[in-house]
């Protein structure tokens, strides 16, 4: 049973309902001028801290940032005087991207002729996601292709947690493991034929059940696996809960989506600015410097346990996508859990030897031969490099000798923009962008459909490896320098 932290809760509340009325009549900086709303707000359970969530209809979001932080001294002190405490809480201001993105979407929607039997999109706040982690029994959750240590991490972080109250947790996989990253494994994974084998096996046990209820024998027989509406539960019996992690749409599954969509529901947590809000409950915080930190605050939330393996498994989702916590997403809060994770026993040492101290000499080779076809663009300041996927074979590299190679790549001198382009056993075409100026690499990748963040973003499209690298020259090319603004 979920304990609520009431404390946390009222202090939320309080901060949330001042702030309303100080921005009616105490706060005149001009940036602070428009339609705001207080979203909502959520407090550290020791009362340290607290993150305020905004939303703003006409200033621009990074202006209102900027004129809360200047009141940022006065509006403590209002608190602090008017709640009757000593140290108010240290605060950060976030736009509430899921609100804005519920009002989009439900505007959307109500120029839409949606079938009853669709389901529409919802996109939720984290807290909005505690039931469904009561109400089902069974969860699967799903990494997506080409698997990294925030998706990983964050999947099995859930899992072992769920797992120590109960409940029956796996995560599905579409690819072996990448070296680095099988000390979290931890036993429960499953790869599609696996998963696909243990939901017929949820099915049989219900049938069986039914058929003691009811003794009627000819349910089981008369049971559509494969109807959807027939799978529709409530979170009992073989209905299991779907939970795609770092999801930034179904083509991220890739070879799971029957068995995603086999789903009671689903879950899709994420913090990519081009995430697709494809499920039927969808988090997505821009935010959040990695989901692994959505998952520590839903683990807090729902009151789950954080054992020592839950702590890695959330540590390595974190360290990696903030690249050792040096990249810009890297935020105050972002060290806050990374500290919690610590104190509960995260492994950083062996995190950090099997990720980045474990290098195999055909990564060594990759780096060679990505050196070798090396070009900088714009006077220097993009730099692009590419291997194929004979090349790859020959060296004997693995998916993960290949990874790293843009950061490396950026880390020149003069290089604002950098790319690294490989070509997969069949035949796709993946690049990695890094960005460290003004270029919007998610945009960039937008264009060749994928996505990502500003300052980290990649793409994966059909070949040949040539086309794919000059179309990206030219990208780079005009992004470094637009004409005319554009």
């Amino acid at each position: 049973m979920r304990r609520t932290n009431h404390r946390g809760e009222k202090l939320s509340g309080e901060i949330k309902r001042i702030l309303s009325e100080m921005l009616q009549r105490e706060l005149k900086d001009p940036a602070l001028s428009g339609i705001i709303s207080i979203t909502h707000v959520k407090t550290a359970d020791d009362g340290s801290f607290a993150t305020v969530y905004f939303t703003s209809l006409e200033e621009d979001e990074t202006d209102v940032i900027k004129g809360f932080e200047k009141a940022k001294g006065f509006i403590r002190s209002e608190i602090g005087g008017k709640l009757g405490i000593r140290r108010a809480p240290e605060l950060r201001f976030v736009a509430d991207e899921a609100e804005k993105y519920g009002v989009r979407i439900d505007r959307l929607l109500s120029q839409l002729d949606i079938p009853r039997d669709e389901k529409p999109v919802n996109v939720i706040r984290l807290e909005e996601a505690v039931p469904l982690l009561e109400d089902y029994e069974r969860f699967l959750l799903f990494t997506h292709i080409h698997m990294d240590g925030d998706t990983l991490g964050s999947a099995v972080a859930l899992a072992l947690a769920l797992r120590e109250v109960g409940k029956t947790a796996w995560v599905v996989v579409g690819e072996e493991l990448p070296r680095t990253l099988q000390f979290i494994e931890y036993g429960i994974t499953k790869d599609t034929a696996a998963a696909e084998a243990l939901i017929a096996e949820w099915y049989t046990e219900s049938a069986a059940a039914q058929d003691d209820d009811d003794d009627d024998a000819s349910w089981a027989d008369d049971y559509d696996y494969n109807d959807d509406d027939d799978n529709e539960t409530d979170g009992s019996a073989e209905g299991f809960l779907g939970v795609a992690m770092d999801y930034a749409g179904k083509d991220r599954l890739e070879g799971r989506e029957a068995i995603f969509d086999r789903a009671a529901a689903t879950l899709c947590m994420d913090h990519h600015v081009t995430s697709k809000p494809e499920c039927e409950y969808n988090v997505i915080e821009y935010g959040a410097a990695a989901t692994a930190e959505l998952v520590f605050r839903l683990l807090k939330m729902a009151d789950l346990p954080i054992t020592e393996k839950v702590a890695t498994a959330l540590y390595v989702g974190i360290v990696t996508d903030t690249g050792r916590f040096q990249y810009s997403n890297t935020t105050p809060e972002t060290m806050e859990i990374t500290a919690a994770l610590m104190r509960a026993g995260a492994d950083t040492q062996k995190s950090y030897q099997e990720i980045f101290q474990s290098v195999r000499a055909e990564k060594l080779l990759v780096e060679r031969s990505m050196l070798d076809s090396m070009e900088l663009l714009s006077g220097g300041r993009a730099a692009i490099a590419w291997i194929d996927a004979k090349t790859i074979e020959e060296f004997g590299a693995g998916e993960d000798e290949t990874d790293g190679m843009s950061e490396k790549l950026r880390s020149i001198i003069g290089v604002e923009v950098s790319a690294f382009i490989k070509e997969r056993p069949d035949g796709k075409i993946k690049a990695s962008m890094r960005s460290v100026a003004e270029v919007d690499v998610a945009a960039i990748a937008a264009m060749f459909g994928g996505g990502g963040h500003v300052r980290a973003a990649g793409f994966t499209v059909d070949g040949p490896l040539d086309e794919v690298v000059r179309n990206l020259k030219e990208k780079l090319e005009i992004a470094l320098n637009p004409v005319d603004g554009k």
